[in-house]
């Protein structure tokens, strides 16, 4: 039985529900108040069975016509059963006899979210909040929208507002820390949320949130800390341990990581976050063999997961074993055919596999879709690289390079140093060099990690010296 339905007495729920059904079933004339009507409805919608459903509103439309709540549930039908923009269309009829119904203008507004139309969403919710300026749940709809279309900031400042209504809240808390990474300032996040555990010092809620901020920032130290002081209150939230563990893995404690990992697995054996954390830890020892295992118990609770799809597929193919990740890769690719990423390890494995041809086409493909084109391009021209075609590389890399404006110095480090190597290159690379230390802010340091052999370059050396001069 659903957990909707945990705060009703289940006898009198089966007993209401048994006395709709010999309705039905005996096409006799039967009264049910609205209350009733909506928690037969509501049952059915939670055990999936839409025929009923259907019977139910149909006998409640036919005592309350107009009742907004039943027409609510009609539309929900509708949605499931064709497409939201009909369900949206249907409410629009009774929104002109009810302009301000906050339960009309939720629906609508969750209608316009699935059918795709976020700014219509975006603009029910902050008409919701218009009439109450309290309600969390709409608070909360409304920073999924603004998830939806990457615009942190707005997210960030709706939690916000939300948070100071309800600061131990962790479905604001945790979303809030997550969009907090992307905006201009973090800091101000992580300021705020140290705040609310100063306000609140015995929230687990909070001290999480804290942390979580603290993590995604990459302040790996203090977000150990955040998580410790949530664990010294609570130590059965798999949470807490989770991410404590990312952070303990982040700073190269991998043995404690794992350690922690198997503490959040050990209160939830079946979260598959956890277990695919655990098969990327063995997978940084290079133990193959248990990060394949870990990734594959992920994808039993988690069918969908393509990064534990290619995480299978990449730990065979460590162990040299590319007849069993093949099928692993592929259907990564199958859940998620526009990752980038998914594509290009499998046009690497084919190609030193040698399966030059369909390497080849399928790195042709990516390079014209034209998505990630840096990454593509830099990929493609290392397989080719190692496999001693370096001219045909090098050419790949000045035709991206002239031909597209990417601001990615990448291109141009890895074109610079593969072409010094080249004798009769390395006296024409001059306009490459020039535009690679005035276009973009480069340091002596990412020359040395990046492009070397440019520093030994006597003819470069000028060029080089002259620019870090400059800017230091």
């Amino acid at each position: 039985m659903s957990e909707d339905f945990d705060d009703i007495d289940d006898t009198d729920l089966n007993k209401l529900i048994q006395r709709f059904e010999d309705c039905i079933t005996t096409k006799q004339g039967c009264f049910f108040d609205i209350d009733e009507l909506l928690e037969v409805i509501d049952y059915y919608f939670a055990v999936d069975e839409n025929k009923k459903i259907k019977s139910a509103i149909n006998l409640a439309l036919q005592l309350y016509p107009n009742e907004i709540e039943i027409l609510i549930r009609k539309a929900q039908v509708i949605a499931q059963d064709k497409t939201p923009d009909e369900a949206i269309n249907f409410l629009l009829k009774f929104k002109e006899f009810n302009p301000e119904d906050p339960d009309l203008l939720f629906a609508l507004a969750s209608l316009y979210s699935q059918s795709g139309r976020r700014a219509k969403a975006i603009e029910n919710y902050k008409k919701l909040l218009v009439q109450d300026n309290q309600d969390i749940e709409v608070y909360s709809s409304l920073g999924e929208e603004y998830f939806a279309i990457e615009n942190y900031d707005a997210a960030v400042k709706i939690y916000k507002k939300a948070l100071n209504i309800e600061p131990t809240n962790s479905t604001l808390l945790q979303p809030f820390a997550y969009a907090s990474q992307y905006i201009k300032n973090p800091n101000l996040s992580i300021e705020f949320l140290k705040k609310l555990c100063k306000k609140n010092p015995f929230s687990e809620q909070n001290w999480i949130g804290y942390g979580l901020a603290l993590y995604y920032t990459e302040k790996y130290f203090d977000a150990i800390t955040a998580l410790e002081l949530a664990l010294a209150i609570n130590d059965k939230n798999p949470i807490s341990h989770l991410y404590k563990a990312q952070s303990l893995i982040a700073i190269d404690n991998v043995k404690e990581g794992i350690s922690s990992l198997h503490d959040a697995h050990r209160i939830d054996p079946t979260e598959p976050l956890v277990l695919f954390f655990l098969g990327q830890a063995h997978e940084k020892q290079n133990n193959w063999t248990a990060a394949a295992s870990y990734y594959k118990d992920c994808i039993k609770f988690d069918q969908f997961n393509s990064d534990a799809w290619i995480g299978v597929g990449m730990c065979y193919f460590e162990q040299d074993d590319f007849h069993s990740a093949e099928p692993y890769i592929i259907k990564a690719i199958e859940i998620e055919p526009t990752n980038v990423q998914h594509r290009l390890a499998y046009a690497e494995m084919l190609y030193k596999e040698n399966y030059i041809e369909k390497s080849e086409e399928l790195y042709q493909t990516l390079y014209e879709e034209g998505n990630e084109l840096a990454l593509v391009t830099i990929n493609w021209a290392l397989v080719m690289d190692s496999s001693n075609k370096s001219m045909d590389a090098i050419h790949l890399l000045r035709e991206t390079i002239d031909n597209n404006k990417i601001d990615e110095p990448s291109l141009y480090f890895n074109f610079i140093e593969l072409s010094l190597k080249e004798d009769y290159l390395k006296d024409h690379l001059i306009d490459y060099v020039f535009k690679l230390l005035f276009e973009f802010d480069i340091t002596i340091e990412m020359i040395e990690k990046h492009c070397p052999t440019l520093l030994i370059s006597p003819q470069y050396e000028t060029l080089i010296k002259t620019y870090i001069d400059e800017k230091n």
